[in-house]
Order: C-alpha cells, then structure tokens, then sequence
C-alpha cells in the first residue's frame, strides 16, 4: 500500500512542478469548479479520507450529510474511455450537472477543506481565465494531455481498485473492513455506484506532446526508484 501511496504522491508533485511553469487564473476562493460531480480512485479516496481522519474528521458528517444530494455517478473509468476510443466504441453518456451544488468538502468561504489532499480532478482542474465569468476551464493542448496521462496513471496504480464520487467513495473507505480490502487489492463494487479500474493499455498521447509526456513518465520512474 505504501508503494502505492508513493507513486500518487510523485504523480501529484511532478503534476505540480509542470503546472507551477504556466500562469493561470486559479487563487484561493476560486471555486466555481468545486461541485459534486468530483470522481475518483480509491487510492485518492483513501489517501483523503486518511487524511480527514487524522486532521479534520468532523469533514465525514458534513460528507454523510449530503450524501443523498445528485452527483456524478461514474459509468467508466479513464481507462475504460481509453479502451473503448481504441475499439472504436460508443462512449456512453455520464450525466453531470454543475447545478447539483457545492463538493461538500467545500467551506461556506468557498475554500478547499482539503486543500492539501485533495484529489487528482481537482489538482489537473486549472484555467486560463475565470472560469465563474466564462463559463468554462481554459487550457492548453498539451495540459489537456498531461492530465490524461496522469490519470491514466493513477487508475493504473490503483488497477485491483474503483472509481467512484467523492461522496461515495469516502464513505465506503470509512468502514475498516473495505479498507483492508483495498489494501489487499480484493475489493469489489458493493453496488452500481462504483465501477472497477482497468490497467492503462496504451496512454493517449497525441504525436506533438509525446516527448513531453515520456519525460514525465521517465520522471515518475526515476522518484519511485
């Protein structure tokens, strides 16, 4: 597990140092993109709910308290998009409404309760502009591709695991018997709201930005040792 636990924490500290080289429109109490439609590994899951526990664990009501409002419900992973792109499937669609409020990890100030933990959707969520004035994140070609990558990557480290909302998949790693599960990599759906991680197969990297994601990657390898 700790490997694991590692090799996300590299990924999110490359993610950082590649970013920090951009300016971008994101500061403190810029949430327009903090909603409930957030997705992740149980990796990420598990390292945040770590996290919560040891230093806020008062953030689980709040998150058990909200846990009937909509949200995102994922019906694939990145890998599994990846898969069917390459088969030439139909992508289903994943309803998603902005409308559906607030992350409930999100303070009344509009700041990040979880700032330092918080997961790979958020980290890679960044913008050129205000997102709140024009309705959308803005970024490069090659940012775009960066986070796929690193996507990839975590849902491959995490492949025996799930992906899931936010809400969803903290509270499922509260109970101490699914954790243990996951650290044993035999953990399981409990139910449709969750759906299993794949391997990365091959990563989507168009021709112009492969030199820049395989030295990311070469990065990745060398911190993990």
């Amino acid at each position: 597990m700790e490997t694991r636990f590692k090799t996300l924490d590299i990924i999110y500290q490359i993610h950082a140092e590649e970013m920090s080289e951009e300016t971008w429109a994101c500061a403190r109490g810029c949430a327009t993109c903090c909603t409930r439609n957030v997705t992740l590994t149980t990796l990420e899951g598990r390292r945040l709910y770590d996290w919560i526990s040891s230093t806020a664990p008062h953030l689980m009501d709040g998150v058990k308290k909200k846990a009937q409002a909509p949200r995102q419900i994922p019906t694939y992973t990145v890998n599994g998009l990846t898969d069917m792109c390459m088969a030439g499937d139909e992508v289903p669609e994943e309803p998603s409404d902005p409308g559906w409020g607030a992350c409930p990890l999100l303070s009344d100030e509009g700041l990040c309760e979880v700032y330092e933990a918080r997961p790979f959707a958020c980290r890679s969520m960044v913008s050129k502009n205000r997102c709140e004035t024009s309705g959308f994140a803005e970024m490069n070609d090659l940012t775009l591709t960066i986070n796929n990558a690193l996507m990839q990557y975590i849902e491959h480290t995490d492949d025996k695991g799930l992906t899931g909302n936010l809400t969803d998949t903290l509270i499922l790693l509260e109970e101490r018997a699914n954790q243990a599960a996951h650290e044993a990599e035999t953990l399981t759906p409990p139910f449709t709201h969750f759906i299993a991680n794949r391997p990365a197969q091959v990563l989507m990297v168009p021709p112009p930005h492969r030199e820049a994601v395989g030295k990311i990657m070469e990065m990745i390898q060398q911190r993990k040792g």
